[in-house]
């Protein structure tokens, strides 16, 4: 469960931004050879606060508003400036209590460790290896997204070069088809209908 709500968030969340606390592989401290559906329950709940870093790393709340009133930014201005005045001014009001964008961002920062299940695993059959490069690809993808546009980029970004940012996170990388879970799990390779 823990596992695949990271995941399931990462696919889901959508945003943009500065490059700040990025990098570093995440490992769960299992041994890499491991087979997926052979991982216990107290394997994984030992895994978790790993898993919770490098999720964590990603997706702060702070980061993700920024990275939004950014793009936002970048997509509105003409000019540097300009975009640095529109992102403050973004994330100030996102930050007030009952802002639409604290809203749409509730839970997507949130990393749950309680209740570790290895079952859901268990029906997988790669291998902790393959897990951890498909986790680290769709953060990095995910972090790479982004930062794909700064205040310097105002003025050559458009509204429309933004309307399919959401659309980039609706298949998992490449790398999750080798971890073989079941259909309409995050790392079985295939793209989650919502």
């Amino acid at each position: 469960m823990i596992v695949l709500s990271a995941l399931t968030a990462t696919s889901l969340a959508a945003g943009c931004g500065d490059d700040e606390d990025g990098g570093g592989d995440v490992t769960t401290g299992i041994a890499p050879s491991t087979e997926l559906a052979d991982v216990t329950a107290e394997q994984l709940a030992s895994a978790c606060p790993r898993l919770k870093a490098g999720f964590d790393r990603v997706f702060q709340a702070d980061k993700l508003i920024r990275a939004i009133c950014t793009m936002g930014g970048a997509a509105v201005a003409d000019t540097s400036a300009d975009c640095v005045t529109f992102r403050d001014q973004c994330i100030e009001e996102a930050n007030m209590p009952g802002s639409d964008t604290m809203d749409a961002l509730d839970g997507i920062d949130e990393f749950n460790c309680e209740g570790s299940d290895d079952g859901e695993l268990s029906q997988c059959t790669g291998t902790v290896r393959e897990l951890e490069t498909c986790f680290n690809d769709t953060l990095d993808a995910f972090d790479a997204a982004l930062n794909q546009f700064t205040c310097d980029d105002a003025s050559s970004v458009t509204e429309e070069d933004l309307g399919g940012f959401g659309e980039m996170f609706g298949e998992p990388p490449a790398s999750c088809e080798a971890v073989g879970c079941p259909g309409g799990s995050p790392f079985s390779g295939e793209e989650e209908s919502l």
